[in-house]
């Protein structure tokens, strides 16, 4: 747990730079909408301090994305940083993009297989 809390507080600065790059604001314009100087933001940025939790709400209510965004990344940073399987994320991506029929299909094999692994494992 303590490893992933440092890893969280690591990519809070690159979170933040991209978030608010692609919503196209500058750290000043950043830091004029939270009521801090613009050297905070630059600092979180290049994560080397880390806001309060007070702070990181204003930031995430300004740049209109939950707290959750600027902590651990978008929900693809998350599952690509957790998947190390590259066609499996591939699959992946391209299941989301199926009927809710055909998912939950999908979803019942994969729990089926699971299953199967789980149970050769216990009559091991």
């Amino acid at each position: 747990m303590f490893n992933s809390l440092i890893i969280t507080l690591m990519s809070f600065g690159d979170n933040l730079k991209k978030i608010r790059a692609d919503k196209d604001i500058s750290q000043g314009e950043l830091a004029k909408m939270i009521d801090v100087h613009a050297t905070h933001i630059s600092r979180y940025e290049r994560n080397l301090t880390s806001p309060t939790i007070d702070v990181a709400k204003k930031v995430a209510d300004a740049l209109e994305v939950s707290t959750d965004a600027l902590i651990y990344g978008s929900n693809e940073q998350i599952v690509s940083n957790k998947l190390n399987d590259a066609e499996l994320l591939q699959l992946f991506n391209k299941v989301q993009q199926l009927s809710d029929e055909d998912i939950s299909s999908v979803k019942a094999m994969l729990k089926a297989f699971v299953f199967q692994k789980d149970l050769q494992k216990q009559l091991a």
